[in-house]
Parts: C-alpha cells; sequence; structure tokens
C-alpha cells in the first residue's frame, strides 16, 4: 500500500514540477484551482436556497411507492436488517417492499412483499445488476405498474433510507430524483482502511451537496448518478427501461438517458440522506471504484448508453478534477519553492478558498456522523467534521488513486461486488 501512495505522490510532484516549468503562463490554471472551493461554496448554497425554496412536491398525486432492494443474493443478514428498519417506520403511504436477487441464494425474507428471482436463462442486453434490473422492470409491466403514478425507489444492500428521504422520494413531483448519498453507516470506525475509506467518501456526500443539487435540481442535467435511493415513476422506467449494453454504470446511465431531450423527463433533487456502507478494506475500495470508472468509461463512449451531451458533461467533470488537483498541488509547491511571492495578490484569494474548502468539507463529516442510528452527540458530530477536514488530503489521495490504479489494471469486465458487512 506504501508503494501505491507513493506512486501516487510522485506523480502528482512530477505533474507539478510540469507546471512550475511554464510558469508564470500556468498561474492562470492554478489560479482557478485555487479559486474552485469559493465556486463549490457558492453552488452548495444555490442548490440548497433553490431546494428550500423552489423544491417540488406533489402529496395526493402518487398513489403507490414500490422500495426494491437489488441484491446478488448473498447478503441475505444485511438486507433482512434493512426491510426491518423501513418496516420500523411504519410508513403511512400504500407500499411494498421487494427483494430482487439471482437465483441459488436463500429467497426467504419474511417481511418482504415481494421476493423476485431472476431467471438463470433470461437475457437482456445488460448484465449483472442491469439485467437484474431489467428483469424487475418486466414483472412490473406485466402487473400494470409501469404507470406515472407508481414510484419505484430503489435500494442496494448497503444501503439504510431514512424515513424522510422515503416520504419526500414519495411526494417529490419529479419523474426521476435523488437526494444525497453519505456513508452514515459505520461512518469512520476501526479498522484502519475502513476508517480512511469513510472518509473518502465524503467526497461522494461533498459531489452530492455541491453539484447535484445543481446540476439535477436546477439545470436538469445530471453529472453523477448513485443509484442509492434513486427514485423514478413506472412510467419513466417502462420507456426508460434497463436493457442497455453495459456491465456497470447502469444507474449513471438511466440518469443521463432520462434527461435527454427527447424523452422530457424532469430530474429533482433534495435534501435528504440514503446512508451507504463505505468498503472495508483497501482492495474492496479499489476494486469497488474500478467498476464505477470503467461503468462510466463505457458509458461515456457508447452513444446507445448515453447521449452525446451527456457523455461530454461527464468527460468534462473527470478530467477538471483530475486537472484541478493538479494545478493545486503545483501552486503548493511553486509557493513553497518561492516562485509565489508572499505578497502575490492571488494569495489572498486563497486564504478565502481555504476557508470555503474547510466549511464544506466539514459539512460533510457533520452529515456523516449524524445517523439517525448512531450514538453520536453533537460533540462527537463536531469532533468528525474536523477529521473530516483533517483527512481531506488523503481522502482526495485516496480518491485519485482510486482512478489511476483501476486505469492501469484496464477494464474488470464484469460486475465485481464486495462485502457490505463486517
Amino acid at each position: 500500500m506504501t508503494a501505491f501512495f507513493g506512486a501516487m505522490i510522485v506523480l502528482l510532484l512530477a505533474a507539478a514540477a510540469v507546471l512550475s516549468v511554464t510558469w508564470p503562463p500556468a498561474r492562470y490554471l492554478i489560479s482557478v484551482a485555487w479559486m474552485m472551493p469559493i465556486v463549490e461554496l457558492t453552488l452548495l448554497g444555490i442548490g440548497q436556497l433553490h431546494y428550500r425554496l423552489r423544491g417540488r412536491v406533489a402529496p395526493g398525486k402518487y398513489h403507490h411507492l414500490i422500495i426494491q432492494i437489488t441484491t446478488t443474493g448473498r447478503e441475505h443478514g444485511r438486507v433482512s436488517e434493512i426491510i426491518r428498519q423501513i418496516r420500523g417506520y411504519h410508513l403511512t403511504m400504500a407500499h411494498q417492499i421487494w427483494v430482487v436477487l439471482e437465483p441459488g441464494h436463500n429467497t426467504q425474507y419474511p417481511d418482504a412483499d415481494r421476493v423476485v428471482v431472476v431467471p438463470r436463462d433470461f437475457t437482456s442486453q445488460g448484465a449483472a445488476k442491469a439485467r437484474a434490473l431489467e428483469w424487475s422492470r418486466l414483472v412490473r409491466h406485466t402487473m400494470g405498474l409501469e404507470r406515472g403514478d407508481v414510484k419505484i425507489l430503489f435500494c442496494d444492500d448497503d444501503v439504510s433510507l431514512t424515513r424522510q428521504y422515503i416520504e419526500r422520494a414519495f411526494i417529490a413531483d419529479y419523474d426521476i430524483c435523488e437526494g444525497v448519498v453519505t456513508p452514515r453507516t459505520a461512518y469512520a470506525i476501526r479498522p484502519f482502511w475502513h476508517f480512511a475509506v469513510s472518509h473518502a467518501d465524503d467526497i461522494r456526500t461533498h459531489a452530492c451537496l455541491v453539484y447535484c443539487s445543481v446540476f439535477q435540481g436546477i439545470l436538469n442535467r445530471p453529472l453523477h448518478v448513485h443509484g442509492e435511493g434513486l427514485t423514478v415513476t413506472g412510467e419513466a422506467e417502462g420507456l426508460l427501461t434497463w436493457d442497455m449494453p453495459l456491465v456497470a454504470s447502469e444507474d449513471l446511465a438511466f440518469g443521463q438517458r432520462a434527461a435527454a431531450r427527447r424523452h422530457g423527463f424532469r430530474w429533482g433533487w433534495f435534501h435528504e440522506y440514503a446512508e451507504v456502507t463505505s468498503p472495508w478494506t483497501f482492495h474492496d475500495y479499489l476494486q469497488q471504484r474500478s467498476r464505477w470508472l470503467w461503468g462510466d468509461i463505457h458509458a461515456v463512449l457508447h452513444r446507445d448508453v448515453m447521449p452525446l451531451g451527456a457523455a461530454a458533461r461527464v468527460s468534462i467533470k473527470y478530467v477538471a478534477g483530475a486537472l484541478g488537483l493538479i494545478c493545486s498541488v503545483a501552486g503548493l509547491y511553486l509557493r513553497l519553492s518561492g516562485r509565489i511571492p508572499a505578497d502575490a495578490a492571488i494569495l489572498n484569494y486563497a486564504k478565502l478558498s481555504i476557508l470555503a474548502w474547510i466549511a464544506v468539507i466539514f459539512a460533510c463529516g457533520w452529515v456523516g456522523a449524524g445517523s439517525a442510528t448512531s450514538a453520536r452527540n453533537d460533540e462527537s458530530r463536531l469532533l468528525a467534521g474536523v477529521t473530516a477536514v483533517l483527512m481531506m488530503p488523503i481522502s482526495v489521495l485516496l480518491t485519485f488513486t482510486a482512478i489511476v490504479l483501476p486505469l492501469l489494471g484496464g477494464n474488470p469486465g464484469v460486475f465485481i461486488t464486495i462485502r457490505k458487512t463486517r
């Protein structure tokens, strides 16, 4: 592991050195990178303001909710726990809990309303989870549930949905919507790699609060789409389907297709929490990110999966993120080496940017430690927020590593699942 991190640090420093050679022209890129935290804090504020003032709800418009837990079948205990938690909410809307799984596993879920086993001989363009989602859609089709007044809320076998999340997703007046994904389940506890990866997942919360709130909630043009808590109408699912030629990133592809102008579906975002479980080991973390990365790459490169405009947005976000990190490190290198003088005007703005960065990351740590099932009080949440800020350099390095190493390792070509429990 030390060698991996060492290689990433060397790569960043090498890129910084290249930029330093081109100084002062490179100052424009570095200045933009250093200002990004201010931009992101502004986006967060705009997204929150829009949600509070313009978030669309339609109580009474939707008449039935299906909460679907899609699993391979290997996490029977965790899925049963999720079902019991949802039953404990005593939800007032008409709803059912479905479990969709692969054959050959325990199908005894007494608290579920329906257990759907994907037939071994069922084939679709998609594989793995996309195949299971498409089969469950066909089941709903035969039941006459592909209607505009039916909502389907998708849940993975590592996700705990808060009651507020379920209730808001049901009444949100959008064809497709989702809230905030946060690593609240077993957040930042031992062993060390789970602690570190939990804080790396703070970046997922950051993306939801900053980018999803604006791009999904206001612009109707998503950048990120997570399957945890994704909610769609039966009508939208029936028209879009999950029958896409891909192995992974089916949620991203589905969400981007929904935003395409030819479909005319409306995206929405809301501030409630889908509580995910971070990977327990560094190896699992890399496997998970490799699946996501190569799934995104496949979707970006194939027009029968993702429209060109959506592919361009996703690609630009990846490139901008990597370039921003490299430019930030380059700027730090130039400052420490004296190439950027202490009285440079950019440093005055950089100080404000650091404060903005601390505020956003602290908020992510505070949110992560705020699970309803956690015994943490406000003092421990305060500590979690501070820890998130202190861990952010490592979190960013982990995220960068989880892009570079899977790229070097190549496309796994299969849907790899990881353990969801300790």
